[in-house]
């Protein structure tokens, strides 16, 4: 009742907000929001990414026979800012990303629903999410090669979470640059991907992480990833069982750099995996830090925990002593691990430190927690904690790289 009661004040609200006085002082004459007009292109640009077949949420949004059936539920995750998801607090950071509709937004939906959802005049069509579904072929055309698993994986419908080392073979023989990343596979039962380049003499470099939800990475132009001459792709993943045998065979598109590349970005962690929650405990706090040896620029932070994950902090410790918080996570979901991108590079000078700060509940109060009576430390299975600050940063380079790409091959699964 009291969540009826409070979507249908805000409903009231920001109904009355979608009229306003003209210059005159006179009122004008209202117009309802229809679906081809406003509604469409409103969801096209914060809804459908999510909501389309083979994404993480749970149904389609991309068209209008799509949506009415879920209007009203439509009108209560909107109308008390539950969708879209955006878990960062707004007195820290900007992020060019972010997901939050307006109150004019809100209130458009809002005043749709309640005028009986009407359809309009003229057509919307939804962006085509084509090229076997990558997101950003939408934008930047399809991507410039496909690695793919040899293999499909068979997870079965209950047991442990499963790790498990997937190597893609590569014949490129010369560096190549890597502008934007994206990856596609079942993501009912992956919880998440590490991709790494993985040269033969055991060297690592993190390419970027998928997460269910996540947008791919795409860099501005002048900024690109080094994939390594000789290097193979390894993707970690990690699945985790939802009730149901499933498969998986996940894709990796990557989209290349073809203008001078001045900056290299590099993927990192903030991590300390040493901590031991106690059994029972609702606020058990641990930091982590990471000292940069050299000027960098940072450009993406991502918080990772698992439950009992409760709120999560990136703090910048400037050389000169100064403290400055970059974001700040609240309230923190394991079902919707958001990625912020910053709106501006943040400079990072020679011996400053990204410090992450968090806190675990392992209490019976948290809904989530999966046993609060065991002691938890680091591990791989989501029952296990894990505190990670996944971040992406940029040097900038002693000169500006010119890719030279050859043939780019796989020994199995590219294309």
């Amino acid at each position: 009742m009291r969540k009826a009661l409070i979507v249908g004040v805000a409903s009231l609200a920001l109904i009355g907000s979608w009229s306003t006085l003209t210059a005159s002082g006179s009122p004008p004459q209202e117009r309802v929001p229809t679906w081809t007009e406003d509604i469409g292109p409103l969801m096209a640009a914060n809804c459908m990414g999510c909501h389309r077949p083979g994404q993480v949420a749970p149904m389609s949004l991309l068209s209008y026979d799509d949506v009415v059936p879920w209007a009203r539920s439509i009108r209560m995750v909107v109308g008390e800012r539950i969708m879209p998801p955006w878990h960062a607090d707004p007195q820290w950071g900007h992020f060019v990303n972010d997901r939050r509709l307006t109150e004019g937004e809100i209130g458009t939906i809002l005043a749709w629903i309640e005028a009986g959802s009407p359809r309009g005049d003229g057509t919307f069509a939804a962006p085509t999410y084509a090229q076997g579904g990558w997101s950003l072929a939408t934008s930047e055309g399809p991507p410039d090669y496909v690695f793919e698993m040899e293999e499909e994986w068979q997870m079965p419908a209950a047991g442990p979470d499963i790790y498990q080392h997937v190597y893609i073979p590569t014949t490129h023989t010369e560096d190549i640059w890597l502008r934007g990343l994206e990856a596609i596979g079942n993501s009912r039962i992956v919880h998440h991907i590490d991709i790494m380049a993985e040269h033969p003499d055991d060297s690592r470099a993190l390419l970027g992480i998928d997460l269910p939800g996540k947008p791919p990475d795409f860099f501005p132009d002048g900024n690109a990833i080094l994939f390594p001459a000789g290097a193979q792709l390894r993707l970690t993943m990690h699945y985790h069982p939802n009730g149901e045998p499933q498969t998986n065979r996940t894709r990796v598109g990557v989209w290349l750099a073809r203008s001078p590349v001045e900056y290299q970005v590099i993927g990192d962690l903030v991590t300390d995996q040493t901590f031991e929650i106690p059994p029972y405990e609702p606020n058990y706090e641990h930091r982590a830090e990471k000292v940069f040896e050299e000027e960098a620029d940072l450009l993406v932070l991502n918080p990772h925990m698992h439950y009992r994950g409760r709120d999560f902090k990136f703090q910048l410790l400037h050389p000169d002593g100064r403290e400055e918080t970059l974001l700040s996570v609240p309230h923190y979901n394991i079902y919707w691990q958001m990625v912020y991108k910053l709106a501006e590079p943040i400079h990072l000078a020679k011996g400053a430190k990204l410090r992450t700060v968090g806190h675990f509940d392992n209490s019976e109060n948290n809904p989530w927690n999966p046993n609060p009576s065991v002691r938890v430390i680091y591990g791989m299975d989501s029952r296990d904690e894990m505190f990670e600050g996944w971040i992406h940063y940029r040097r900038k380079l002693d000169k500006p790289v010119m890719p030279s790409y050859g043939e780019l091959t796989t020994d199995g699964g590219g294309s």
